[in-house]
Formats: structure tokens, C-alpha cells, sequence
């Protein structure tokens, strides 16, 4: 196999067989010849899981796949069909009609719970398993009003259809249902007979007839019917119920015959399997009358009942189904004598099973249980000595006398099995026989009938016996009237749509008949060995397989001497020869018949009446009990006569599908389907349906589907024209003969076997160049618009990558912008200093010019003094220090330290006017200069005092910071200290739990509760703080702790003793249980004193006692609280409030000084830290 990857998506799509899936869909890549082409698995459209195995290249034979598909062609593949949602509800509609496409078509309707779906007349019945509201009363006129088409597939169309058939055209009608057990068959056959039985009316007579019809249905399923493997409620026999009609079509009564009613169920079932209804329903009598009927026990008392061990179906109340068979004998007639003769015959059936036989030589035996016999006798009402006598004793006739056989236990075992076969057998044709008297009209005013036939599907198992072969034997006939029915539908379309009869045919099934039922047939060559005297199963299979060895259908097995297989319609079936001749007999010994008959019981004699009158029997099932009858020939004739009443009908199908083995409304076994497809005949009438041309279409689906391969010409043209002229381009003209290819009909067009398929390779191969075409243009488009979306998502990428680097720029900037005016604020700050530093040293200068010229002045003052005193000028007062200017120099500057030096003596006239006015003028402008001076200091004063504020705000800010990353890390601290308070805190109340110290086994006892049995042994448990402790535990305790120390602990399997179980227990002697005990203590006593042990017993519901492992010193709980003492005096008190200084302080000052701290004290703290207040 290889896998490959990428597939044209104009590739054909068909069906291939599947281990899994049945059917899996394919692409078709190539043909490699012309048997076998290479396809690429696909996932189902329906199916949501992935498939490993899609994708994977594969070659197939295409015979094998068109002869599984069921195509008619050798080399057709199944060609996949287009479904909606809701499948299709007629499957003939269908392109390709095939086995795959019938199975994907009920897989999706049945997902649906759409239960119902046509194949032309055929309705095929998937049980949904469930109760849908599709029966609801106002849909009986629906189906009866309107036509077939405008309705979803229902079983009242076929039931209206037969009833409008019967009234307008005056034909009898049949309706066959089959199906395996559990597909629904007596269901649907109820639904629809409820059906007719309610449209058809009738008045108060109808009324009464339609409660006796269905009120018989719940009569014969309590006889007739009994769970199985596949169903709860499983018909045992077939039925074929008619309906009776006047010719008013009003409903005037009905007849019911019954086929293999099977009567080994009534000795012996299969495990999980009940015996039929009745026996179990009897035990919900009431008390009274089980007392007469001398039922003393349950259903598990009873060997007839309890063999399947299936006794209880859920959702079944015996008592209620009981009361519905009571309702139904009072509704057909049955008083209540004969309903107590009823649940007599029933009641001495399964005392018959309970009939014990021993040896009295090797060849001779006896009763056993008298008691039994007894009790037989009376519910029988016959003597318990010739009851005795009949059992143990064979009566043969030869040459006009009589001689008794005595029998061993083992035959008369056996012979007592037949005998409770044969009184059911009997019991159940008397049923039927009086619910045909109740409800079968004897009028002459019937005039239709519509017959409903229920009887069991084809059966293949492991193990096929000779009930297979009769239920395959009635299979095959009902088979060859349902293949001659599909053929006679065949025909009818062909006529409508004018084509000629001569094209169509079909193979026949009756060789198969010819084998089972024809002149020396399988039937004559078993009757013919049963009647030797020493006849034997292998001589019956030695006949066969000499008789048979070249027949097409037979094949001898040389694996089984014993063996056989019958290649049937639905399959080949493999038969095991064995008992085919005991299970052939349909007799009972005439002394059992002469017993019956002359009861003294008048119900009996009623069951019984062979031997009453010396008249010839009648003939009917009834001759079963005569000496030389057998099932097969009885049975062959009841098949005929059956055949011959359906063959004068017009019939139609049911086919029920049971859709899974478990009962699931959900669930769809494919598997299963196709092989109940496959038995129900339903691929077989598609094989004839299709024979000729197997492929189908309208015209105008042809037109439409196959113009692009059309000239252009021909696209406009007539649908007839279109296709005579496509063919001829094709090179395919021959519509007429017999080996014709296609035919056209007035709306449809027919083809032969691979025609359509040839030209859906050609439309495909067309398609596929303009998938190419669409491919290309569209991968450049797109390819364009990925570029353009390229394109966009790169400019969109750009801008976002410009925005992230000027925001990178900017949080950089933003980083910088402080220290940026860090050393700008640094810089008019220095420049501001300059500036008051230049204006200092201006006042400085101005100061020392202020000096210079009052010593000037001082000077000239005392020249002009000097020179006043030398010659007398009038004295001229100096200027004082305000007259100067301002009060500024009043003491605020001091003298200049510099070093003055003296002044040479000027002449009074160089001081002139002039220079005193000069000098006024320098005083003020140095006195104006000390003003700007002044207010330069203010100005600087004032920028100190608002780097002073800044600078405390400064430091604010970075003690709050401290202050809370102090806080952080004293939380941190704290919540870690509190984990380690809690861990100490549960360390302390485990070490103050009970604990244990010892444990030993005290005694010993048996005790029952809820009706088992159970040992318990007493324990001694020696505690640390409850003393002694009792306690009563069982012994799978033990075993429990016994596992856990192996498992847990270490501990050596072969050192735990083994106590006796409830099995043991009876058996030892108290010495050996005692010493049982001894090894157990002991093995206690080790494991109570191992330290790396741990275990715990539980006391009561609330209280446990443990025996810890101990790691290090044995003292655990000193050192835990030595521990937790150690812990609570190092840590103290941690405030849970904010942080500051004086907290830091105490919280460090408490720390260090923990050892001083008091307990009590410590945990007061400690709950105050962890909780936020004091608990005292």
C-alpha cells in the first residue's frame, strides 16, 4: 500500500468492501486493467471521525466487488450516490441501486428515527427501539385518502393499499412480514392489523370482532412466544392471521393457522432464555388456586423453568401479562372451567419435569418420586398406575400383537420429555383452534380476505439443526412467490414506459426447492430412513451426501462426516445431521393417547379426542400425534397450502431489520444490516429489479447531468434527441436487440450494466480539464490576494514597529528628562549664585569706596580744620552720615580692616564746590548699590527656603518607601510563620487521637444477615486515651489489612496467616481454628510493634483506631510538642499593621528577646499576629 497525499477532485467516487465499515467510499485514481482498479479511501460524508485509513491507495478485483455490491454487471463498481438529509424514502429513485447505497440510505434514515423506507412495493422496517408517534389514529384516513407518494413510508400505506385493492378491484390480498428475531416482525403485523381492523368499522358486531382479533394476539404470544438471546418477547411459531371482510368491506371476523410451533423449548432453553410465558405467569396466581393446581414452590423449584437461568426479563410483571391472558380467554370465550383445565395441563407439565426415574436393572426402572406421580395423576385426572406403567414402558405393535418394552431411567426420561412436548404441542393447537371458532366467521356474506403473514426470517447460526432447515425451507419458498412478484413489477414499468419484455429475465430459485422438497428430495430421504428399524442420523446424512454429491446447490463437508451445506438464495448454510430424526417424529406411544382420552376430566377429553370415537382423524396438525407422521412431511404440506392460498393474492412485503444486538435507539451495526439485507432477500430483488438495465434515469436528470459532454448542438435539443444523438457520438447505436445497451422509455431512460458508469467517466474526464481550468485561475487569484494581503499586513507590521520605537524613544526621553533637569535646575541655580556672588562683591567694593571716601572727607575736614585754626575761615559743618544718604551705614558696616595710609594735605583751593558735589553724588550711588545688595540677600534667603521644603519632601518620600518594603517583607514573614503555626498546630492534634497500642483476636463466630452467611472475628484493641476496646469485624477485613501491609508496608505475604472463610469454616476443627487466631495475634503483636508500620481498625462509624509509623524517636508526641514550644517561643509577636519606625523597633526588641517570653503570654501574641484580635 502507499498513501498519496492530493487527488483530483473530479475523481469518481465509488464503494469498496470494508472489514469495519462493510462499505467505505473511494475515489477512483486509475483503472489498472480491465478486473482491477487502484482507488483512494475517503471519509463518509455522515461521519464527523477521522479514518486512518483515508487517504491510503488501494487495488481491488472489481468482479468480487460487483458481486458483493449485487451489481448484474461483472466489472461494474458501485457507483456512489448523492443523498440529502433525510436519505431517500423510495430507494428505487436511486442513480446506482446497490447493496452500499441501500445501507447508507437506512443508516442515515435510522440516525434519524425514520424507521420506514421503500424499495418499489417492498417496505423495509428498521426497528427503532423506541415508540415514535407515527401511529397516531388521525393518520389511519391519511393513508387511506391519499395517495402512496405524498406520504412517508408507513406500513398503513401497504395495509390502505391492500384494502383499496380488495374493495375496488375484488382481489385478495396478502402482506408477508419476515425478519430475524427482534426485528419487529409481530409488532409491525400488529400495527397494521390494528389498522384494518379500525378502518374497515362494522358497527357493534365489527366492534366486537375487532376486540376478538386483537385480544387474541396477547392469547397466542403468552403460549406461542418467550424471550431469547435477541428478544423479550420472541414469536416461537409462525402465524398467518386472515382478516375476513363482507362485501362491504366491513370486518366480519378472521382465522389464524399456525407453522413449527417449537416444542424443545417447552423441556429445555439455551442459558439467558426463558420457557414460553405461561409457565412463568401461573406462579402470579393467586395463592388459592396455585394450592389446587399443586404448585407448591417458585419458578426456581422447577427444572422445566430454571434450565435457561433467564427466569426475570426486566421491565415484565408475570402477574400483569397474566391478568391480559385472562382478559384475552374471557374476550374469545374461554370459561372459567377451561381456563382452570388451562393452568392444569400447564401446572402438570412442570410437575412432569420434576418426575425423578430410577434403575431397577440395567434395562428396567422405576418412579422415583411417587409424590410427583401422584400429583400428575390428579391434574390429569387419570390413574397413577397406568400413568406409571406408560412411562416406564414402551408399547410397540407388530403382526396384529402387542408387546411392552420396559425402558431404563435415561429413556424414560427421554419419553417422559415427549410426553410434556406432545400435551403442550396439543394444548396450543387447541388454543388456536378455539380462538379461529370465536373470531373465524362462518357466514356466508365473507367474501375478502387480507392475510398477514408473521413467520421467522432466514436463520444461519454456529449450529444449524433441523429446525433451520424447515425455517430455511419456508424462506426459500416465500422467497421464489417474492422473486416472481419483483419480476411481475419489473415487467409492469417496462409496459408503461414501452419497453420491450423480450429484454428482461431472471433467475429462478427452484433448484434449490427441488433439493429440499422434490422427488427424493431432502424431506423424502428422512422420512424414508425414519420409518427402518435400525435407522440412524448418519445413515440419513450418508443418503444425502450420495444422492446429492453433483447437485449445483449441495456440497458435502469432509471436515464433519456429519455435515452438510445448502448454498440458499441468502447464503450458504452448513447443517449438522445430528437428531434430525428423533426431532422428524411428530408421534406419541397410542397407550399415552388412550390414557388422555379417557381422562375424567372433560377439558382433557376435549384437548384429546383421537381416540374417543373410532373415526378417521381429521386431517391438520392434530395428525402429528398419529403413529407414522413427521414434521417435515406435515410441514411440507402446510407450505403448500399456504403458497397455493398467497399465490391466488396480491402480496406485498414487510421486511423488519433488526439494526444492532443491543437494543440501542441509537446504535447501527453495519455488518449485521447487510447480512439481514442479504437473508431478507432485498439484494436479490434489487438483482432482478436491475437485471436487464440496472441504471436508470429521466430524461431530464439526463439532460441536465450530461450536457457538458453534449455538442453544443445538442444542449438545446429534445431529451430523446439528446440521447440518441450523445450515444452516436460515443459510437453506441443499438437500442433494439436482445443484447441491447440502453432503451428509451417515455420518461426514463434504461442502461445496461457499465453504460452509465462509461459515461460518468467521460463527464467526469470533462469536468476535470475545467476543474484544472477553475483550479488555475482561482490559485492565481488567491495567490493575488494573499500577495495584497501581504502587502497590508507588512505596512500594518511597520506601523506598529514605528509606534513601539518612538515609544521606546519616548520612555527614554522620559528616563532622561529628570537628570536632564537635575542639571539644568543645577545650572540656573549656579547661575543665580553668581549673580548674588557678583552683587557680594559689588557691595564689598562699594563698602570700601564708601570707606575710601569718608576718610577722604574726614581728611579734608581736617585740613580745612587745620587751616581754620591757621587762618580763621568760617567753619563748614561736615556731612553727617544721613545727609550722605541712608541710614544703611548707621553702624551695619564695619570698619575696613585694611591699612590706611595718610593723606598729603591739600590746599583749601583744590577742594572746590565741584568736588563736593562729586563726592554727594558717589555717597548715593553706593548707597543705592548697598539697596540692590540687600534685596539680592533677600532674594537668596528665599530660594535656601524653598530647597529647604524641596528637600523635605524628598526625604518624606523616601521614608514612606522604606517604610513600606519593611512592611512587605514583615507580611511575607508573617504568613510564613502562620503555615508553620498551622502545620505544628495539626502535628499536635494528631498526636493527641487514639492510638493504638495492641490488638488480638478474642473469638470467633458465624453469623447471617440479609439472608447471607458471614464470619466475624472479635477483637481486643488496647488504646492510649479509651482504654479497651471490642469489636465484632468480618473476615474479609482482615484480608483487607492483610493486603494493605503486603502492599504498603513491606510486609512478607507468607508471614499473615489465613483465616477461615464462611467455605472454610464449617469444615476445621476448633484446634485448627484456634491456632488459626494464635498465628493471627502473633502476626498483630509484630505488626502493632514494627515502628515503619502503619494501620488503622475502624471502632464505629465516627471513630478509627490508628497505629502510626514512627519516624526517629519513639516519643512522637513529646517531640512534636517540644517542638511546637521550641517554635512558639521564637516567634513572637508580628503586628499586622503598617510599618513604622517604633513597630520596626518592638518587633525586633521582641524577637530577641523571645526565651524570656511567658507561654501563655507567646500565644496570646501569636493569635493576636495571626488573627487581628486576642481570643481568650
Amino acid at each position: 500500500m502507499q498513501r498519496r497525499e492530493s487527488l483530483s477532485t473530479g475523481s469518481t467516487l465509488v464503494w469498496v468492501p470494508h472489514e469495519k465499515q462493510v462499505w467505505k467510499k473511494a475515489q477512483v485514481i486509475q483503472r489498472v486493467s480491465e478486473f482491477e482498479v487502484e482507488v483512494s479511501l475517503v471519509t463518509d460524508d455522515a461521519s464527523d471521525a477521522h479514518d486512518p485509513e483515508d487517504g491510503i491507495v488501494k487495488r481491488y478485483d472489481v468482479r468480487e466487488i460487483a458481486k458483493l455490491a449485487g451489481e448484474v454487471s461483472a466489472t461494474a463498481m458501485p457507483i456512489c450516490n448523492t443523498f440529502g438529509k433525510f436519505g431517500v424514502p423510495d430507494m428505487c429513485t436511486l442513480n446506482h441501486l446497490h447493496e452500499p447505497a441501500v445501507l447508507k440510505n437506512l443508516q442515515l434514515r435510522h440516525a434519524l428515527y425514520v424507521p420506514y423506507t421503500y424499495t418499489g412495493q417492498i417496505c423495509i422496517a428498521v426497528n427503532p427501539y423506541k415508540w415514535l408517534d407515527l401511529y397516531r389514529k388521525d393518520l389511519y384516513g391519511k393513508y387511506l385518502e391519499l395517495p402512496r407518494g405524498d406520504l412517508p413510508p408507513h406500513p398503513f400505506a401497504l395495509s390502505s393499499s391492500a384494502y383499496i385493492d380488495m374493495q375496488e378491484n375484488g382481489i385478495e390480498q396478502s402482506i408477508l412480514v419476515s425478519g430475524e428475531s427482534g426485528a419487529g416482525k409481530t409488532e409491525t403485523v400488529k400495527i397494521m392489523m390494528n389498522h384494518l381492523a379500525s378502518i374497515s368499522g362494522g358497527g357493534d358486531h365489527g366492534s366486537l370482532v375487532i376486540d376478538q382479533v386483537l385480544k387474541s394476539n396477547p392469547l397466542l404470544e403468552a403460549f406461542g412466544n418467550a424471550k431469547t438471546k435477541r428478544n423479550d418477547n420472541s414469536s416461537r411459531f409462525g402465524k398467518f392471521a386472515q382478516l375476513q371482510f363482507n362485501a362491504e368491506g366491513l370486518l366480519v371476523g378472521a382465522r389464524c393457522e399456525t407453522y413449527l410451533l417449537e416444542k424443545s423449548r417447552v423441556v429445555g432453553q439455551a442459558e439467558g432464555e426463558r420457557n414460553y410465558h405461561i409457565f412463568y405467569q401461573v406462579f402470579s396466581l393467586a395463592h388459592e388456586i396455585k394450592k389446587t393446581l399443586l404448585l407448591d414452590g417458585s419458578v426456581g423449584d422447577y427444572t422445566y423453568v430454571r434450565v435457561g437461568e433467564g427466569s426475570r426479563v426486566d421491565d415484565i410483571d408475570d402477574s400483569e401479562y397474566l391478568q391480559e391472558t385472562k382478559d384475552a380467554m374471557d374476550t374469545i370465550g374461554i370459561d372459567y372451567r377451561e381456563q382452570q383445565g388451562i393452568f392444569e395441563v400447564v401446572s402438570a407439565i412442570l410437575n412432569l419435569g420434576e418426575l425423578a426415574f430410577k434403575a431397577e436393572s440395567s434395562d428396567t426402572s422405576s418412579v422415583l418420586s411417587v409424590d410427583r406421580l401422584q400429583a400428575i395423576g390428579k391434574l390429569l385426572q387419570t390413574d397413577d398406575g397406568a400413568l406409571q406403567r406408560i412411562l416406564t414402558n414402551r408399547t410397540m405393535a407388530a403382526r396384529g400383537e402387542t408387546f411392552t418394552i420396559p425402558l431404563n431411567a435415561a429413556q424414560a426420561e427421554d419419553l417422559r420429555d415427549a410426553f410434556a412436548k406432545g400435551i403442550y404441542s396439543q394444548l396450543f393447537d387447541w388454543l388456536v383452534a378455539r380462538v379461529n371458532n370465536a373470531i373465524c366467521s362462518t357466514h356466508r356474506n365473507v367474501k375478502h380476505h387480507i392475510g398477514l403473514l408473521d413467520i421467522f426470517g432466514f436463520e444461519s447460526f454456529d449450529h444449524n439443526g433441523f429446525e433451520q432447515l424447515c425455517i430455511n425451507y419456508a424462506n426459500e419458498k416465500l422467497q421464489q412467490k417474492f422473486n416472481s412478484d419483483i419480476f411481475k413489477t419489473v415487467q409492469t414499468e417496462y409496459i408503461a414506459e414501452g419497453i420491450p419484455l423480450e429484454l428482461v429475465s431472471f433467475e429462478d430459485n427452484q433448484p434449490i426447492l427441488d433439493l429440499i422438497e422434490g422427488r427424493m428430495g431432502l424431506v423424502d430421504l428422512l422420512n424414508e430412513t425414519g420409518v427402518l428399524a435400525k435407522a440412524t442420523d448418519a445413515a440419513f446424512v450418508g443418503k444425502i451426501h450420495e444422492a446429492f454429491s453433483t447437485h449445483k446447490y449441495f456440497e458435502k463437508l469432509r471436515t464433519n462426516p456429519m455435515q452438510f451445506k445448502i448454498h440458499h438464495y441468502a447464503g450458504d448454510v452448513i447443517y449438522n445431521g445430528e437428531n434430525f430424526l428423533d426431532k422428524n417424529k411428530d408421534t406419541l406411544p397410542p397407550d399415552m393417547l388412550e390414557l388422555l382420552a379417557s381422562s375424567k376430566s372433560p377439558f382433557i377429553r376435549d384437548v384429546f379426542p383421537e381416540l374417543t370415537h373410532d373415526k378417521p382423524n381429521k386431517p391438520g396438525r392434530r395428525q402429528g400425534f398419529l403413529v407414522g407422521a413427521t414434521i417435515a412431511n406435515s410441514f411440507r404440506k402446510q407450505l403448500g397450502e399456504l403458497m397455493e392460498q398467497v399465490a391466488k393474492t396480491t402480496t406485498q412485503y414487510v421486511r423488519c431489520i433488526k439494526p444492532n444486538a443491543n437494543k440501542s435507539a441509537r446504535e447501527f451495526d453495519r455488518q449485521m444490516v447487510v447480512d439481514q439485507l442479504r437473508c431478507a432477500g432485498v439484494i436479490a430483488a434489487i438483482r432482478i429489479s436491475r437485471a436487464a438495465f440496472p441504471n436508470r434515469l429521466t430524461l431530464h436528470e439526463f439532460g441536465k447531468r450530461f450536457d457538458v459532454i453534449c455538442p453544443p448542438k445538442l444542449r438545446h435539443a429534445a431529451p430523446e434527441a439528446m440521447v440518441l444523438g450523445l450515444l452516436e457520438k460515443l459510437g453506441i447505436t443499438d437500442s433494439s436487440s436482445q443484447n441491447a445497451k440502453f432503451a428509451i422509455g417515455k420518461s426514463k431512460v434504461y442502461f445496461s450494466s457499465g453504460l452509465l458508469q462509461y459515461l460518468e467517466e467521460q463527464r467526469t474526464a470533462v469536468l476535470r480539464k475545467q476543474a484544472i481550468l477553475i483550479q488555475s485561475h482561482m490559485r492565481g487569484r488567491a495567490k493575488r490576494k494573499q500577495f495584497l494581503a501581504i502587502i497590508q499586513a507588512t505596512r500594518t507590521i511597520q506601523k506598529f514597529v514605528r509606534g513601539w520605537i518612538a515609544r521606546r524613544r519616548w520612555h527614554v526621553l522620559c528616563q532622561g528628562i529628570p537628570q536632564l533637569q537635575s542639571v539644568v535646575r543645577g545650572f540656573v541655580q549656579r547661575r543665580k549664585f553668581r549673580v548674588l556672588l557678583h552683587k557680594a562683591r559689588e557691595c564689598n567694593r562699594l563698602r570700601m569706596l564708601a570707606e575710601a571716601n569718608a576718610q577722604l572727607a574726614l581728611s579734608v575736614q581736617n585740613h580745612v580744620k587745620r587751616e581754620s585754626e591757621e587762618a580763621p575761615i568760617p567753619p563748614r559743618a561736615p556731612p553727617t552720615p544721613t545727609a550722605l544718604g541712608s541710614p544703611y551705614f548707621n553702624g551695619e558696616i564695619p570698619d575696613s580692616p585694611k591699612k590706611r595710609y595718610p593723606m598729603q594735605p591739600t590746599s583749601s583751593a583744590v577742594v572746590s564746590a565741584k568736588v563736593r558735589d562729586d563726592m554727594a553724588k558717589s555717597v548715593e550711588e553706593a548707597h543705592a548699590m548697598a539697596e540692590q545688595a540687600r534685596q539680592a540677600a533677600k532674594e537668596a534667603m528665599q530660594l535656601n527656603a524653598a530647597l529647604q521644603v524641596e528637600n523635605e519632601q524628598l526625604k518624606a518620600k523616601l521614608t514612606k518607601n522604606a517604610r513600606e518594603y519593611a512592611d512587605e517583607d514583615l507580611r511575607q514573614e508573617n504568613e510564613r510563620l502562620r503555615a508553620q503555626l498551622a502545620m505544628l498546630q495539626s502535628k499536635i492534634i494528631r498526636a493527641d487521637e487514639v492510638a493504638l497500642l495492641s490488638a488480638k483476636v478474642v473469638d470467633s463466630r458465624l453469623t447471617y444477615r440479609d439472608g447471607k452467611q458471614f464470619v466475624e472475628y472479635k477483637l481486643q484493641i488496647e488504646t492510649n486515651n479509651r482504654g479497651t476496646l471490642f469489636v465484632w469485624h468480618r473476615y474479609s477485613t482482615f484480608r483487607n489489612l492483610a493486603t494493605t501491609l503486603q502492599t504498603k508496608n513491606g510486609y512478607a505475604r507468607k508471614d499473615i496467616p489465613e483465616l477461615p472463610n464462611k467455605t472454610l469454616f464449617n469444615n476445621f476443627t476448633d484446634k485448627t481454628v484456634q491456632e488459626r487466631v494464635e498465628k493471627l495475634n502473633a502476626f498483630l503483636d509484630a505488626a502493632t510493634k514494627a515502628d515503619y508500620l502503619q494501620w488503622g481498625i475502624r471502632i464505629d462509624a465516627e471513630t478509627c483506631v490508628y497505629k502510626r509509623r514512627v519516624k526517629g524517636s519513639t516519643s512522637g508526641t513529646s517531640s512534636y510538642r517540644d517542638s511546637m514550644m521550641s517554635r512558639d517561643t521564637m516567634v513572637t509577636a508580628i503586628p499586622t499593621g503598617g510599618f513604622s519606625p517604633t513597630n520596626s523597633e518592638h518587633s525586633r526588641a521582641s524577637i530577641s528577646s523571645g526565651p524570656s517570653s511567658s507561654k501563655e503570654e507567646g500565644s496570646s501574641l501569636l493569635r493576636r499576629s495571626f488573627f487581628g484580635r486576642s481570643k481568650r
